[in-house]
Parts: structure tokens; sequence; C-alpha cells
């Protein structure tokens, strides 16, 4: 048999894709190493542009290198950066410029972006841009530019100025408290530029070639305010008075607050910058268990006289009995009228005289004016804020002038309110019938011996004249007077506060006080002869009618003085006590102010400790 010594072919098709595929890793290998090249080779991708600030083209960077690439960005921003101007524009039409010679070029910030790009790419992809056979350009901008270490310092001094002319410091709201009202004053919010940023922003503009750039400062906002703010900044917590470890006096704390919502509704509403008034709530300190210890000191004392009618004095004493242990809390404000209610008939006071238009007539309830003016001198002398008083229309002899307060039911009233800390208790009396003497005195406590002494400057006065008026219904030869007379005066008062060595703690203005004259009238027959002509009788003696009392009656318009009397009040004219007017010879009117000393409240007949109510001292 013979040996079959043949070989198994290979077939031809395989040969030739084992050819293939051995030219194809032979080309991938060399591709990837390519790729690797590329990666190594500190060579910007075809494709790499340098561009200016307009965008356009103008330079090929493709294939440089590093330090090539940089050489022609640098030739190229060179010749175009010197010649830049950037104008900054700021305020009403003002403006500041910057040029490029601020600057230094920075070309390797371009050529690090071309070289960025490169390394962004995939590694399989850069072999084909190198080729060509792929396309994504870089463009190297010509702007790469950053300020010389003068040019900042030059930039940042342009930038400064503009700043300190933009610069609006923030208009924090203020608060005023009043007795009833907090008037609340918006802010404003501010304008600051940030110099930081600008300083940034003016060097790209610059780098880029732009010729404008607007610089608009930020808004600096002022304190919040709204009703809630308000509220916390306004609010006290009530406190009432009391007695610290060492047994010395605490004064008492009046709360104070307003109202969130109604504040926000108030503001909310008002028009912007404007003054907004929001009503204060007062709260009560409330009472100490044991309120006698408050009322130790005898804070002021005034004792008037009356003028012997009877209903008059009765009048004076039924308002006294009123008022008398009357307590006025830290914070209270007290209502003469009311506490006293209608002087009327109605309310048990009696019919007196009062002036109306001028005329006496009858009025009731005349003779309470004594007893709130006895009460304003009082409240002065305690120290006290005045919350409305206004003067009588003539002076009223029973108390100096500018210390008087009327009255008139119900439209002017006469208040004050305690601000001592502490609780004050009226006492008031009359003693000595129709003709004896009103006594008001205030109890509370001072425990720093404080002391106010008033300075009254009569500012001049208008002397009364005789004014006859012929009245046919006299008989000849007599002769009536119809009105009595009064010299007008015009003061000022100011208040003087003293600590207990006697050193002046403040002297301040506390009213004007204008009270008119009022010339006495003489009724005579026309057809007697005397000083208002030739008649044809003989001349009379002239005889004055007996004093009579009045009702002391608001004024119709006190001049000057901070309590204006409602328009619909009726027209009436306040009285005085005619037992104690003026003198009818006429006054000279002195050419310059005349300071009249006012006499310290005159202390009461009786001793506070034995003779006072058995309610004031425990």
């Amino acid at each position: 048999m013979e040996e079959s010594t043949s070989k198994k072919k290979i077939p031809a098709g395989l040969i030739a894709g084992i050819a293939a595929l051995a030219v194809t890793v032979a080309a991938a290998c060399g591709y990837f190493g390519l790729c690797a090249w590329v990666q190594d080779n500190d060579q910007l991708l075809p494709g790499a542009v340098a561009v200016d600030d307009r965008g356009e083209t103008v330079a090929d960077l493709g294939r440089l290198t590093r330090e090539e690439a940089r050489s022609m960005i640098g030739q190229e921003m060179s010749s175009r950066l010197f010649d830049r101007k950037l104008t900054l524009r700021y305020g009403e039409d003002k403006q500041a410029e910057l040029t490029g010679e601020l600057m230094s070029i920075a070309p390797d910030a371009a050529v690090d972006v071309g070289f960025t790009a490169k390394e962004e790419q995939p590694f399989w992809k850069l072999g084909a841009l190198w080729l060509g056979m792929a396309q994504e350009p870089a463009s190297l901008s010509l702007s790469a530019a950053a300020f010389t270490p003068e040019g900042e310092d030059e930039a940042k001094r342009v930038i400064q100025s503009i700043a300190d002319e933009l610069k609006v410091e923030p208009v924090d709201f203020t608060y005023e408290l009043g007795d009833e009202t907090v008037t609340v004053t918006p802010g404003s919010d501010g304008r600051e530029v940030d110099t930081e940023a600008l300083l940034t922003a003016v060097e790209e503009a610059l780098a880029q070639g732009k010729a404008e750039l607007q610089v608009e400062p930020e808004v600096v906002p002022s304190a919040e305010l709204s009703g809630e703010s308000l509220s916390r900044l306004v609010r006290v917590e009530p406190k009432p008075a009391g007695v610290d470890e060492t047994g010395k006096l605490t004064p008492a704390v009046i709360g104070l607050s307003v109202n969130p919502q109604e504040a926000q509704e108030l503001l909310d509403a008002a028009e912007p910058g404007q003054p907004v008034t929001i009503p204060l709530e007062y709260t009560p300190p409330g009472t100490s268990a044991d309120e006698s210890m408050y009322y130790k000191d005898l804070l002021a004392s005034v004792t008037t006289n009356m003028d012997g009618v009877a209903t008059r004095s009765f009048n004076v004493n039924r308002a006294a009995e009123s008022c008398n242990g009357k307590v006025i809390q830290p914070g209270e404000v007290f209502s003469y009228i009311g506490t006293i209610g209608d002087p009327s008939s109605r309310n048990g006071y009696k019919t007196s005289t009062g002036y109306q238009n001028g005329e006496t007539v009858p009025m009731d309830g005349g003779g309470v004016c004594q007893v709130s003016s006895s009460l304003y001198y009082c409240a002065v002398y305690s120290n006290l804020e005045i919350v409305r008083r206004a003067c009588h229309a003539f002076s009223t002899g029973y108390i100096p002038n500018g210390l008087d307060a009327t009255i008139y039911y119900p439209s002017l009233d006469f208040k004050f309110r305690n601000n001592t800390g502490f609780p004050i208790k009226i006492v008031a009396y009359t003693e000595g019938g129709a003709w004896g003497k009103l006594t008001v005195q205030f109890y509370g406590s001072n425990p720093d011996g404080i002391k106010v002494e008033t300075q009254r400057y009569t500012l001049g006065s208008t002397a009364w004249t005789t004014v006859y008026e012929p009245d046919e219904t006299l008989p000849q030869g007599v002769t009536k007077v119809k009105t009595t007379p009064y010299t007008g005066y015009s003061v000022d008062v100011y208040r003087c506060v003293y600590d207990a060595k006697g050193n002046l703690l403040s002297r301040k203005f506390e009213n004007h006080s204008t009270y008119a004259k009022r010339d006495k009238v003489i009724l005579y027959n026309p057809l007697d002869s005397g000083p208002w002509g030739e008649g044809a009788g003989v001349p009379p003696a002239v005889t004055d009618p007996p004093v009579v009392p009045s009702l002391d009656i608001p004024p119709v318009q006190p001049s000057q003085d901070p309590v204006a009397i409602p328009s619909q009040d009726p027209v009436a004219v306040p009285s005085q006590d005619p037992a104690a007017a003026p003198s009818q010879d006429p006054v000279v009117i002195p050419s310059q102010p005349v300071y009249i000393p006012t006499p310290e409240p005159v202390p009461t007949d009786r001793p506070p400790d034995t003779s006072a109510p058995s309610w004031l001292f425990p």
C-alpha cells in the first residue's frame, strides 16, 4: 500500500482574512500611536485660530507650539490693546475714561485656552483631528489682557472716586413718642458701588475692546420698618411702683405699645417717605398692696380766698369735694370735668353769675374754675405734664396771672398726666364759710427732692377806660355802673426745676396767657350833664353797684394758648372773681417785659401730719 505524503491545504480565504487582520492591527497600532504623539507633542490642534474682540479670525495657530502661538498672539494683541478706550458712564450724564495703556497683554491665557481645548478631546479622536479628518477649531481670543500693577492702582482710584460720588448712606426710620401717638418717619434705602466687582468688569471690558460701561450702584436696604418691628421697638412692659432691697422707693413703669396690625395698615396706606402717626396703647402699671407709703411728700399746696357770695362758695366747695381723695396712678390722665361732672343745677350746683359776650349773666356753677386753677397751680409745682389748659379771658385776681385754668362744660377741660412714677393723691377742701378759703394739695413721692419754681414775665398791659352809655330808664341825677373794669395783661410763664441741692435742672416755657381788658361802662340819663356831655339837668353822683360773684368760663379765643376752643362751642367769655378785681385806676404799660416772681405754693394752715384727712395718713 502506497503511503500518502500529501499535506492538507489552507483555504485561501482564511489566509486573506488573516492578512487583513494583521494590516488592521498594524494600522490601529499606528493610529493610536499617532494619537499618543499628538497628545504629547506640545502643539495646538489644527483649526486653532486667534480671534479679535469682534470675533474675526486674525491668525491660524494650528500645529504651532506653545511658544510659537504665544509670540503670534502677543504681536496681534499689542497692535490692538493700546488704542482702546473705555468710557465709564454714571450718575446724571457723568463719565470717566480708562485706556488700554493701563493693561499688559496676557497671551499665555489665550494659548492656555487652546491647549485646554486639546486636553478635553477624547484620546481616540486626537489622531483624526491632527490628520484633518475631523475638525473642532479652538478660537483663542486676543482679548486676553490684565492690568499692570500701576494700571490697577489708577483704575482703583477712578473707580473709588465714582463710588464716592454715587454712595448714598441708608437712612433708618425714626420715631418720636408723643402723649397719645408715635410719629414714624420712614427711612430710605442707600446706594453703594461694589468696587471689586466693578474693577473686574472694567478689566474685562478693556480686554474685550468695549467702548462703554454703565456703572449702576447696588441698593443698600435701610432698617426694616413694619408694624411688628415698630411694636418691638416701642414696647415697654408695665411695672408697679415698689421698694427695693435698700428700702428706697422705685418708680412705676407705664406699659407702652402699638398694635402691630393697625400700625402696618397705617404704614401701608401712607405716601412713600411721609411721616405716619400711629396711636399708642398704654398699660397701667398696676398698684402695690399698700399705697399709703407713697403719699408722704407734700408736692404742692395753694390756698386762695373765696369772695363771700354764698352760692359761689357752695359751688367751690362742691367741686373741691369731688376732687378730694382722688388718686392719680402713674401715667393716668386726670380730667377735671371727668371728676366734677356737669357743673349745673341738674348735678347739684347752684346758680351764680358768669360772663357771656362780655356781659354778666346768671349761670350755673359759678366758682368751679377756682378749683381747676388751684389744681393747675399744684400740677405745675409738682412738675407734672399738662395735657390741656386754657387761660381765662380776664385776669382772675385770686391766683397769679399765667397759673389759672378755665373750663367750660363739656367742650373745654383741664387735664394733666401723672408722670412722676408714683401715685398722687389730691386733697381739696374749703373752710371758713362764704368768706373762707379753698386749699388744694398734692401728696405723692419725691425721693430725689425735686423742687419747682416759676418765672412769670408780664410782657405788657392794657389799661381800661370809662365808657358812658345813655339809658333813658334811669332817673335824672342817677348813674349806674353797668360793667366793672379789668386791666388786660400778656404773660409768659417758665417752669424751672431744681435738684435737692438747688442746681437748676431745666427751664422750660410753660405757657403764654393773654387776658383781655374790659372797659368800665356807666349808664346815665341823657338829660343830665356830666363827663359825657351837656344835658338838661344837674350833674349826678356816680355810684358803683355792689360786687357780685361770677362763673369762671373760658375765653372766646385764648391768644397763643395751646388749647383751642372748638368752633361749635357756644360763644362765651370766662369770668373772674369781681371781689378781687384789679384797681380801677389806669395802669401804665411797661416798655419792657416785667419779671414777676411767683410765690411758692402756700402751705396749708393745717399741718399734714395732724389735720389732714384721716384717709391720707394711715
